[in-house]
């Protein structure tokens, strides 16, 4: 009994003491767990690009080209003629500095058929001792020379007026005067002819080179008043001729 009065009264004192703690003893709290805002990670939506990987292609093929053949003066501008010598009329010239392809040569190689400097559209010839040459000249072909031609002609008689009276009486014979131009050597037949008398004798004459040569004969017309027409009638190496008029008067 008296083991149990004390147990009882101890209790009691405890009990007593925890109603007696000083109120500014802090109560410790049980701490709260705050939960952070958690960063919301967006991913990109775009599409990656792909860089192209660099194509195999092959390098060009590279096309060697072979050298020309050309032809230049050799100290001074040099003439390029219709043909292979200096008898052909000079269609332009070939300057210092400056150089024209070979298209062809004579068969003793002496002169050379180059594109015209001035006009690329026909050839000319040029002497291959005043050019020097460069380039491939293996598969030169060998050309032949052009044939040259009757480029002009005149004719002209004098006098060109006759005045006999009434007709009756001797008539002084009058000159018939022509020209015949060449672009190179070659044989021409000619003749002069008249209204009043037909033609005359053909004639053949050698030009040795390019130029004009001039003829002329006598002419005794008939007495008969009129104006009549004279001829200088070119036939071969090409067909050419002029004319022109004389009158006679009987007054």
């Amino acid at each position: 009994m008296k083991s149990r009065s004390l147990l009882s009264t101890f209790v009691l004192l405890l009990f007593l003491s925890a109603c007696n703690l000083p109120s500014n003893v802090p109560i410790t709290e049980t701490p709260t767990l705050s939960l952070l805002p958690t960063a919301t990670l967006s991913l990109s939506t775009a599409t990656p690009t792909q860089t192209p990987l660099p194509s195999m292609t092959a390098p060009p093929t590279t096309t060697s080209t072979p050298t020309v053949p050309v032809a230049f003066p050799r100290e001074v501008a040099v003439n390029c003629r219709l043909g292979p010598s200096t008898g052909w009329i000079v269609l332009s010239g070939l300057s210092v500095g400056a150089s024209s392809q070979i298209v062809g040569k004579t068969a003793d190689g002496g002169w050379w058929y180059i594109v015209d400097p001035a006009t690329s559209s026909r050839n000319c010839w040029v002497a291959a001792s005043v050019t020097n040459t460069a380039g491939n000249l293996a598969g030169i072909p060998v050309v032949g020379a052009p044939n040259a031609t009757v480029t002009d002609v005149s004719v002209d008689v004098d006098p060109n007026n006759i005045s006999v009276a009434g007709c009756v009486g001797p008539i002084q014979p009058s000159e018939i005067s022509g020209s015949i131009e060449t672009n190179g050597p070659v044989t021409v037949k000619w003749h002069f002819e008249t209204e009043q008398g037909g033609a005359m004798s053909t004639q053949t004459t050698e030009f040795d080179a390019f130029g004009a040569k001039n003829f002329s004969v006598d002419y005794t017309p008939p007495l008969t008043a009129g104006t009549y027409w004279v001829r200088l009638v070119v036939t071969s190496p090409n067909s050419m001729q002029a004319e022109a008029e004389y009158e006679i008067e009987c007054p």
